[in-house]
């Protein structure tokens, strides 16, 4: 997180983007700041954008949570071949964690915002990538035994539900990367 000069009155306006060097002292024709004045504030800009950054993240976790209650996958012969739950208790696993490191990018401190961000970019891929395993492990099928005791090969196809968590993962690495920046 940046924080800036306050000048307080008397000082010479602040140019914009200014950082002091190091061992920058103020002049001392300037005059002392009252009693209790902050002469460093947090920049407003940095923490709108770290909200909005979070907010995206948060925003694509809860759409990937969502989409676990849809239909997530169907099954050629759904009375024969029973769906796993697998794919979207994932979903719903991922969803939560994903929304969870959103509300971590919160943090104040600018090296736990970067931890968080990292972590949810990295963890938005592999989910993303797993929901898309989940597809297309289902449409080559497996061997499975039908309710009758035969053995034969199920196939599953994708539902609404999975293209919706594999596309909630979009928005948490854009607010992922607008971590990243500075301001």
């Amino acid at each position: 997180m940046s924080r800036r000069l306050n000048p307080p009155p008397g000082w010479p306006p602040v140019p914009e983007g200014w950082t002091p060097p190091p061992g920058w002292q103020p002049d001392p024709a300037w005059p002392d700041p009252p009693p209790g004045w902050k002469l460093w504030i947090e920049d407003p800009g940095t923490r709108a954008g770290q909200v909005r950054a979070a907010i995206w993240t948060i925003t694509g976790g809860t759409i990937v949570f969502i989409g676990s209650f849809f239909p997530f996958i169907h099954s050629a012969d759904p009375y024969i071949y029973a769906i796993p739950p697998t794919p979207a208790a994932t979903a719903r696993f991922c969803g939560a964690v994903l929304a969870g490191l959103g509300v971590g990018m919160l943090a104040r401190l600018r090296p736990h915002q970067l931890i968080f961000g990292i972590l949810a970019l990295v963890f938005a891929g592999l989910s993303s990538l797993t929901l898309v395993a989940f597809i297309a492990a289902g449409i080559v099928g497996n061997d499975q035994s039908n309710l009758y005791g035969a053995t034969s090969g199920a196939t599953y196809y994708p539902s609404v539900g999975i293209f919706f968590s594999i596309l909630g993962c979009l928005p948490v690495a854009v607010g992922a990367v607008m971590s990243f920046r500075r301001r």
